[in-house]
């Protein structure tokens, strides 16, 4: 295809310009004159119902094969992963030795880069170790780990392509995932690992519309276990699972990290310190703190609780809360009670599985203090089974995360105008798209539809998942 030659020509020109701490503009250009191409291939692909996409899965090869062997210059996060990997090998603890720690001074690895959070024990679970370690083995440097995630990304392709032929739809749309720039870049060139979380949340997608409880369960708890996200995507699931079923993701997870159990509070000290400390290129949560800044509840809530001190006996435990009172934490529990009050309406209301794991990947994304360029990656498969020009948009414009990039590799405070040129656009598309809906809905000319998704019921034999027997 004319587009996907063109695409390419503009990933490999990627290559060849510099990119790197205040060096983004040309690369910005590329990656959109790219993903123009791609919007084009996009339209073509819905207005198509047949084909049999071996030209488009070939193209995406291509396309990670231009970058795989490529340095990473938008994250330096392949370090840490390289790091975690030969502690691993070497029959290390990666939650004991991170890189300042005694343990991990002693290492003194010369040949990995720059590590940024020297001082934060490593974040990533134990499937994501074992990715690391193998990655580490087939060497060299950062490459092994790379072209293990490049061929989980493949394999997120292969799934997709059986996931819509489960849901009755043209395999040729596997290009919205397939083809999308960010995509290639964020797998191919900077090496996340989001492709081996995905594939664990699209295996149990697929089990689950066989009806195989107990693999789509452990698919997720899996998925759980390289990123933690898989592991809240279970609620969308839960009408379908059998109760004697969910154990299985406990189990999962007590015997994966059993290995590492002398790490003891270690273990999962560099999550803690993701959520108390990481906050970048957020969405609605950046509405809620600035909401709960400028309301200013703080002293209110302090002198209540020095009202239940005084008039209470025994409740020094209070004074716990005075450390979580200011505006940044107060705005954490407001997104994260948005988030399980949205998981609850999702189980309450019995919301078709795929559709409420697509709906609940988005929301995550959106009500998330921290939402980096590669985040959106657990977005983009939905897309295939429910295209949405709100979310295919903002897959393009988080690449604007990345005009601010520091001196460490990574994003730092945005200018001013990022977020209102990087979400503004998809909130007005995602607005007036559920305002067609209204009306269409008020003059009786159609159904209500999700805000800005083009609505696609499908024909297969997931169309309509029956629940499982009484529990």
């Amino acid at each position: 295809m004319l587009l996907g030659a063109v695409m390419e020509c503009g990933f490999v020109a990627m290559l060849f310009t510099p990119t790197g701490p205040g060096r983004t503009l040309a690369f910005l250009v590329l990656f959109f004159a790219v993903f123009a191409c791609y919007v084009l291939a996009v339209r073509q692909v819905l207005g198509r119902a047949d084909g049999t996409g071996w030209t488009i899965v070939g193209l995406a090869c291509l396309f990670r094969l231009t970058f795989v062997f490529a340095a990473p210059v938008l994250s330096d996060d392949l370090q840490r992963y390289l790091w975690d990997g030969r502690v691993t090998l070497d029959g290390g603890n990666p939650y004991i030795a991170f890189p300042a720690s005694p343990a991990g001074a002693a290492r003194g690895d010369a040949d990995i880069g720059p590590l940024a959070h020297k001082e934060v024990a490593t974040v990533y679970p134990p499937a994501a170790q074992l990715l690391f370690a193998g990655g580490a083995a087939l060497g060299p440097g950062i490459y092994g780990i790379k072209i293990l995630v490049v061929l989980l990304d493949l394999l997120v392709i292969a799934v997709l392509r059986a996931l819509l032929r489960e849901r009755g739809r043209p395999g040729l749309r596997v290009l919205i995932y397939a083809w999308n720039p960010l995509a290639v870049t964020e797998t191919a060139w900077s090496g996340h690992i989001e492709p081996a979380a995905t594939l664990c949340v699209l295996l149990a997608a697929v089990w689950i519309i066989q009806k195989r409880e107990a693999g789509a369960t452990f698919a997720l708890a899996a998925g759980g276990l390289v990123k933690v996200v898989p592991l809240i995507l279970i609620a969308p699931l839960l009408r379908r699972i059998r109760a004697r079923h969910l154990p299985i993701v406990p189990v999962a997870v007590t015997l994966a990290y059993w290995p590492f159990r002398a790490a003891g509070r270690l273990l999962f000290a560099g999550l803690r310190e993701y959520a108390d400390r990481w906050l970048g290129n957020e969405s609605l949560f950046g509405v809620v703190h600035a909401a709960i800044v400028w309301m200013n509840p703080t002293p209110g809530l302090k002198a209540a609780i020095a009202c239940v001190r005084r008039s209470v006996p025994h409740t020094s435990g209070l004074d716990r809360l005075y450390g979580y009172v200011y505006p940044i934490d107060l705005a954490k529990g407001a997104c994260a009670l948005a988030v399980l009050g949205f998981a609850a309406w999702l189980v309450r209301r019995d919301v078709e599985p795929l559709r409420g794991l697509y709906w609940m990947s988005g929301a995550l994304l959106l009500l998330s203090p921290t939402a980096h360029p590669w985040y959106f990656l657990w977005v983009l498969p939905w897309l295939c089974l429910f295209p949405s020009p709100p979310w295919i948009l903002l897959s393009g414009l988080v690449a604007l995360a990345y005009a601010n990039l520091g001196a460490s590799g990574r994003a730092g405070e945005p200018y001013p105008w990022i977020r209102l040129a990087e979400y503004g656009p998809f909130y007005c598309l995602a607005g007036a798209g559920w305002l067609r809906a209204r009306l269409r809905v008020r003059r009786g000319i159609g159904g209500a539809a999700a805000a800005g998704t083009v609505d696609d019921s499908g024909r297969g034999r997931a169309a309509c998942i029956a629940r499982p027997a009484p529990r």
